[in-house]
């Protein structure tokens, strides 16, 4: 090498040395802000539920905005962290695992299924950590009261919705209306159709018929046909959103234009969007419709709109309070410690999120309310508000 070469070469090393940014940026101010705050989320990024997936991707770029652009929480910023928990009770098992054996995790959101939520209860026992969950079942809210102590089931209970949904039909189509019950078999949807039949038996009615069918069904005409037969004029549903919109497809193209009482999936605006105005008709009770009438939803309703050119569906809205609510605990804890955090959740008591206020000194059915609905038109109008107490 010259000396000239060299000289120039000494030169270049102590200007890098000197201006770090000629090196890639300014490392120095990167590790000067607080770390994140990280919460996990376990949502079905792939597969037939993989809008699950898009609107929880789309509501965290809403609510970190929202939290850390107002200070974040204990003066950190958060972080979302997701895994994809490919809509099967083993995937959801892996991705909880995965994000459970982060240190720097502090809570985890499951998805929008009692039975994914389900089957993750056993390792946020292992891992002692604050687990939410999406699910709705009452199974789910009896295993978060009964069995674990670091599972909190944030929505309403499938009880209070299925019940209040039930009142209205008897009030509307009189004590002489016949129902048939048709229903998915997995837990939810199971659960569903069983609390279905006892509110209609508390008002001395008995289903004409009850058909069951399997997850992923698509040819529902043979179903159908039994109901058809029973001679039943309102029809009861339970299923999630894919399989509703196929159902409600086909009962319509069968000629039958009888009301339909649909589980929380029928309103939602998934199966809205898949079956159209061929929803009309059909009577809900829900946790979320993007035309609801709680201020604060209607807010992220107007902001997932404007952001994202659709509606917010349920899956949005359910993940934008379950990490409103564990944010919450944190600031109560004040600490990330995973102890302490869930010991914290269990004091909230009057939260008001999106969708409903929540309650969480029980573990199981922190969601208080909900929404009566019918769909008119491919549009979801607020019939009433589903309010409920609990019992401590």
């Amino acid at each position: 090498m010259t000396r000239k070469l060299k000289a120039v070469t000494l030169l270049l090393i102590a200007m890098l040395l000197a201006f770090p940014v000629f090196a890639g940026g300014n490392s120095e101010s990167s590790s000067d802000g607080p770390e994140p705050i990280k919460i996990g989320l376990t949502a079905v990024l792939t597969g037939d539920r993989s809008l699950e997936g898009q609107y929880s991707r789309r509501v965290i770029e809403i609510v970190e905005e929202e939290i850390n652009g107002s200070g974040g929480v204990l003066g950190r910023p958060i972080e979302i962290v997701i895994e994809d928990s490919l809509g099967t009770d083993i995937g959801a098992v892996n991705a909880y695992r995965k994000l459970a054996s982060d240190d720097d995790i502090v809570a985890i959101i499951t998805p929008d299924s009692s039975n994914d939520g389900m089957a993750q209860s056993p390792s946020a026992l292992e891992f002692r950590i604050l687990t939410t969950a999406q699910g709705s079942s009452p199974t789910l809210r009896d295993m978060c009261n009964n069995d674990n102590p670091y599972l909190f089931q944030i929505r309403t209970c499938d009880e209070t919705l299925c019940k209040a949904l039930i009142d209205y039909a008897y009030e509307e189509f009189g004590p002489d209306a016949k129902y048939a019950v048709i229903h998915d078999t997995e837990t939810s949807s199971n659960d569903q159709a069983r609390l279905f039949t006892e509110a209609l038996q508390a008002h001395g009615v008995e289903p004409l018929v009850t058909v069951p069918f399997t997850t992923g069904t698509k040819d529902f005409s043979s179903h159908i046909a039994i109901i058809q037969q029973s001679g039943a004029d309102v029809i009861i549903a339970a299923a999630f959103q894919t399989e509703a919109a196929i159902l409600i497809q086909q009962i319509r193209s069968m000629g039958i234009d009888s009301p339909i009482l649909g589980s929380n999936g029928f309103a939602d605006p998934v199966t809205i969007g898949l079956a159209g105005e061929l929803c009309d008709n059909v009577y809900s009770g829900v946790q979320w419709v993007p035309e609801t009438t709680n201020p604060k939803g209607a807010a992220l309703a107007a902001e997932y709109q404007e952001r994202f050119n659709e509606a917010c569906g349920k899956s949005a809205a359910q993940v934008y309070d379950n990490i409103n609510i564990i944010c919450e605990a944190i600031r109560i804890a004040g600490t990330t410690d995973r102890e302490a955090v869930r010991d914290a959740m269990s004091t909230i008591s009057d939260y008001h999120g999106a969708i409903t206020t929540y309650d969480c000194r029980t573990n199981g059915g922190c969601g208080l309310g909900g929404l009566l609905v019918r769909v008119t038109k491919g549009q979801a109008e607020v019939l009433g508000e589903i309010i409920s107490e609990k019992d401590i």
